[in-house]
């Protein structure tokens, strides 16, 4: 009798090992995450993905183009080069609401462009998934809803919009 009774102890703490073992295993796999620059404009909150945005300034003076759409603020010089400002809540068709309080400059766009948002709030990383047709917001420039929580960092608590750029600046720059 104590031989069964050692064997089946044996034999669940061996499962147990095995058990934990595997969980620590799934534990240790990095998790692929896409990084977001949070912004808002107005109420509402947009991510920009990470990887297009070059800097982060304050707002600058701003030399306004005669004859300009009103989505383009004008130009002003950044690191020695000179950008076009779009202001992003006239890009998306909401009411401009100040001056704005962040320029955000572009990565590798000719001609060099920066968005004008009201706020940054930070950076999010949200877990990559496969892209869900059924997720997008009706194609154009808005990709699909991050909601509350979402964020792997907790430095952004609540959801936003993520941008499709190559959408959004195409209307602007043909």
């Amino acid at each position: 009798m104590k031989a069964a009774l050692d064997a089946s102890r044996d034999a669940l703490l061996d499962a147990r090992a095995a058990a934990l073992a595997g969980r620590s295993t799934e534990a240790a796999r990095p998790i692929e995450t896409h990084g977001y620059l949070v912004c808002l404009c107005g109420p509402e909150r947009y991510g920009l993905p990470l990887g297009a945005v070059a800097g982060v300034t304050p707002p600058r003076p701003i030399t306004a183009l005669p004859g300009a759409p009103a989505t383009l603020r004008g130009i002003c010089a950044m690191a020695g080069t000179i950008v076009s400002v779009l202001d992003l809540a006239a890009c998306l068709g909401l009411v401009a609401e100040g001056e704005g309080g962040h320029f955000v400059r572009l990565r590798a766009q000719e001609p060099p462009l920066a968005l004008a948002v009201d706020r940054v709030v930070g950076i999010a990383r949200i877990e990559a998934r496969p892209a869900d047709p059924a997720s997008t917001l009706g194609g154009g420039p808005l990709l699909g809803y991050v909601p509350p929580g979402s964020d792997r960092t907790d430095d952004v608590r609540d959801g936003f919009t993520i941008l499709d750029l190559p959408a959004l600046l195409a209307r602007f720059l043909s």
